[in-house]
């Protein structure tokens, strides 16, 4: 290697880096984690429906069919099943027929005295008016960012709310959900447990894109604690799609969350709901959704469980196969301005454009928005689709410029739903096109840049360093350490190389590498390190790599 001076970090400095950047971040065990009823309106919420349920009413619960709000809807039905509660039911809007969130038509579909919706609501306008025009009692538990004016029910509760001052906004609707519950089995007075559900919430967390900081990391860190050992039969299902023994919040992000949204993006949402309430007493639930071949079998546990796997990994290949169409026919039409890119078409499957848009945001490296004509009845002068964002960049801050142009609308700072009338969409292209400063999201989080460091210094000391800041992912991204190596050895598998390289134990794997590289030839690689599941040892992850020798 030519001779030429570079500074590297000792693993006391690169401790250092990590701790400051999450040294305010307040809530390390969950005895720590903040009280309900510091959600605005919990407290009341909850004794009122503590009260109510002496009556014995109709409880209705209104989730949504992406993982976080079939989830929710789940956390919230398990938990009236620990009160023995049996006045209770719960739906998951199909995204084709019911749209998104609450309704006028699901209420009246359903009747019920006490309507609670979960992981939706905050735009629910005519349901909300509906609700209290027929008396019936509306509990709003939500996340998503709310518009200037909020619907007329009983009680809201969600985080992002300009006056609740829970102390983290950003956690998703299963977690305000699981809050709810907690707020009112304290107004029950009742001694049952809820910490198991959180194994739950940490699937939800990591799906919806929630920054893995504070509360939020508490609880997915408890989560992938808890997962090799859960008691939850559907939990214990799903570890057996994992490719890893060292399940770490990206396995669940890249294997185990699609494969649940896949669900509602297909059109079936109650598969993946049912699934999870799949336990020892309640193996027999069959769906009456369709009469499909994916419906789960009431033989057993064990035959349950297995169906609705298949199931979920059949409709999670059908979602593949139909975002890689789709993906294929956005990029043919899209178009890309200086901070955005958006696609239109006339007949794309509404459940994969969220999935589409943010293939499009990572590969335009800029805010992706996908939109296709909606078949819904009286709706067919309407586009209706998603949005994703890129890097830092407060997506519904971007949304809310363009209020006046689009239809309904609704989401957070990484990922949003749309509509907009057809007529209107040459002038969203020109709001686009107008951009020149983004919206940034607020963080606290030191941008760390890739860490230089000594190969010497590469070894399973650093990776047990690295893991104490676990879990990454959003809001917590995984360290990129960055060394001089040179390779001692090569191994071709597929489209992949495996190294080792001199001055260190640990090896390391290329991914779909395309560059032509040589034993004994010097590298600058960018990686990551994590735990190889086959040889159950530390192994680096090479992101980039270019000869310098």
């Amino acid at each position: 290697m030519p001779q030429q001076a570079y500074k590297t970090l000792s693993k006391g400095e690169i401790y250092a880096l990590l701790h400051n950047r999450t040294k305010q971040w307040d809530f390390p065990t969950l005895s720590t984690l903040p009280h309900p009823y510091q959600l605005k309106s919990c407290e009341q919420a909850s004794h009122f429906l503590a009260q109510k349920m002496r009556e014995k009413p109709k409880i209705l619960v209104v989730g949504d069919y992406d993982v976080d709000g079939v989830i929710a809807s789940v956390v919230m039905m398990k938990f009236f099943a620990l009160l023995g509660y049996e006045h209770i039911s719960y739906v998951i809007p199909s995204r084709f027929s019911d749209g998104y969130g609450v309704s006028k038509a699901i209420i009246e579909a359903n009747p019920s005295d006490i309507v609670i919706t979960v992981d939706n609501g905050t735009t629910a306008y005519e349901a909300a008016a509906y609700c209290k025009q027929q008396g019936i009692t509306l509990i709003i538990t939500d996340h998503h960012i709310p518009k200037e004016s909020l619907p007329e029910a009983d009680f809201i509760i969600n985080p992002q709310q300009k006056d609740c001052t829970f102390p983290q906004k950003e956690i998703c609707g299963a977690l305000v959900a699981w809050y709810f519950c907690a707020g009112l089995k304290i107004a029950l007075g009742v001694n049952i447990s809820l910490v198991p559900l959180l194994e739950l919430v940490m699937l939800a967390t990591i799906a919806d894109m929630m920054p893995l900081t504070q509360i939020n990391k508490c609880i997915v860190l408890y989560g992938l604690k808890q997962l090799p050992t859960s008691q939850n039969p559907a939990l214990q299902k799903l570890k057996t799609y994992l490719k890893t023994r060292y399940i770490t919040a990206t396995d669940i992000a890249f294997s185990l969350t699609p494969l649940l949204n896949a669900a509602g993006r297909m059109g079936e949402g109650r598969i993946a709901s049912e699934f999870l309430l799949l336990d020892s007493g309640n193996f027999s639930s069959a769906l009456t959704q369709d009469d499909r071949a994916h419906r789960l079998k009431a033989c057993s546990l064990a035959s349950a469980l297995d169906s609705g796997l298949q199931a979920l990994i059949a409709l999670n290949q059908a979602r593949k196969d139909t975002a890689k169409s789709v993906l294929e026919s956005a990029k043919a039409c899209v178009i890309v301005y200086e901070n955005a890119v958006i696609a239109r078409g006339d007949d794309w499957h509404e459940g994969v454009l969220g999935i589409v848009a943010a293939q499009m945001a990572n590969f335009y490296k800029r805010p992706a928005f996908v939109l296709s004509r909606t078949k819904e009845p009286g709706l067919e002068s309407m586009l209706k689709g998603s949005a994703r964002s890129f890097g830092e960049v407060d997506l519904m801050s971007m949304l809310l410029g363009a209020n006046e142009i689009l239809g309904e609308f609704g989401g957070h700072s990484k990922a949003a739903g749309l509509s907009v009338e057809i007529a209107s969409f040459d002038e969203l292209c020109a709001y686009l096109d107008s951009l020149s400063v983004l919206p940034k999201c607020q963080t606290t989080q030191e941008e760390l840049g890739a860490l230089l460091i000594d190969v010497s210094d590469i070894n399973e000391e650093l990776f047990a360093l690295l893991q104490e800041f676990e879990p990454y992912g959003q809001g917590n991204p995984k360290p990129i350490l960055q060394a001089r190596l040179q390779i001692r050895q090569i191994q071709s598998i597929k489209q992949h190389r495996k190294f080792s390289f001199f001055g260190t134990d640990i090896g390391g794997i290329y991914f779909f590498c395309e560059q032509k590289f040589e034993a004994r030839d010097w590298i600058l690689a960018s990686f990551t390190m994590q735990m190889d599941s086959y040889s159950g040892k530390p192994i680096m992850v090479l992101q980039e790599a270019e000869r310098i020798g």
